[in-house]
């Protein structure tokens, strides 16, 4: 188990401090097999889940058994606050499904986050502990934005089986409550928001083991927004029902393997403008109002719209495009209605 030391030191010597409403956060992640039904088809995953949760079965800390918890796709979304440290612990447990060597174990990569190398779940560089670990990461004041998350050992293949999910940095007032805004520019407030996860999935991938040639062609076949296919407004996968007048934030990240356009249009399929922030976990210099905007893998977005002051229904929607000429292959569509 690996342990900052800097931050702690330096507050001892008075040197610096974290912000009085900053906590430390401690989560336990476990991995488990599931099975998604898409498009009538049973497709194997790997998941993470929060250890102790779900069925019998109570946490069991330094490395023991993990709780047998149920695996989901995208896994836990983990909400710190700027100044906080977030303790993230991998346990690796008789069964968690792994492959064989080389590719046996799982770590935690925190994708865009400013950590120590030894924290950053990298082991074909850093030489990070695959069969269970703890990453710490205190995010300063400026990084608020979201982040994801994901499996780094064999990442061609872990990533694919759905071991990711996302990070939200968020501002604390001065009692250490989270605000409703993206960052602590009073302009990012929101009074509702949602996590787009944008994924996709090839099949072949989820049976191929080793160095498979599977894995140097890929071919998307289900393409996903939160672990959900939502192929059409009347199925969407992401649903909210909203105030009228209010504004409505998304967090869109990225961990698909293709190119994507995001747009939300009303019932008419009219384009409808939104303002976006910040951009992989930094503010804009200059916020940019948008009809479109593009995301490749591994991209974030923080976004904020208002909604207009009569009823109606608004459809977010990602087209997931192909990486070679950016053909579109699909379209997963969100709810708002107001």
């Amino acid at each position: 188990m690996k342990k900052t030391a800097p931050i702690l030191l330096l507050s001892a010597l008075g040197l610096a401090a974290s912000p009085v409403s900053a906590v430390t956060i401690n989560k336990s992640l476990c991995v488990g097999s599931l099975s998604k039904s898409l498009s009538g088809k049973s497709v194997n995953f790997w998941g993470y889940y929060e250890c102790g949760s779900g069925g019998g079965g109570g946490m069991m800390g330094g490395g023991g058994m993990g709780g047998m918890g149920s695996a989901i796709v995208p896994g836990p979304v983990i909400e710190i606050g700027t100044g906080d440290t977030l303790n993230l612990t991998l346990n690796v447990n008789m069964m968690t499904p792994m492959e064989s060597s080389p590719y046996q174990g799982h770590t935690v990569h925190l994708h865009g986050a400013d950590v120590q190398t030894s924290e950053d779940g990298v082991p074909e560089t850093n030489g990070n502990t695959v069969m269970g670990d703890t990453y710490t990461w205190s995010p300063s004041a400026g990084h608020e934005g979201s982040y994801p998350y994901h499996c780094h050992v064999h990442t061609v293949k872990h990533l694919e089986m759905g071991m990711y999910s996302a990070i939200i940095v968020r501002p604390r007032d001065g009692s250490g409550n989270f605000m409703n805004r993206l960052n602590q520019d009073a302009a990012t407030a929101y009074d509702y928001s949602q996590v787009y996860v944008l994924s996709t999935v090839d099949p072949a991938y989820h049976t191929a083991t080793g160095d498979s040639t599977v894995f140097a062609d890929y071919n998307p076949q289900y393409f996903l927004l939160s672990g959900k296919e939502g192929k059409t407004t009347g199925a969407p996968a992401m649903t909210l029902a909203a105030a009228r007048n209010k504004k409505v934030a998304l967090r869109l990240i990225g961990m698909h393997s293709t190119n994507s356009t995001f747009q939300i249009k009303d019932t008419a399929g009219n384009l409808k403008s939104f303002t976006v922030y910040i951009r992989d976990g930094r503010a804009l210099p200059t916020p940019k109002t948008v009809t479109s905007l593009d995301l490749s893998p591994g991209q974030r977005a923080d976004v904020v719209f208002t909604l207009p002051s009569a009823s109606s229904t608004w459809y977010p929607q990602v087209v997931y495009k192909t990486l070679r000429d950016s053909s579109p292959y699909a379209t997963v569509y969100g709810k708002i209605t107001f």
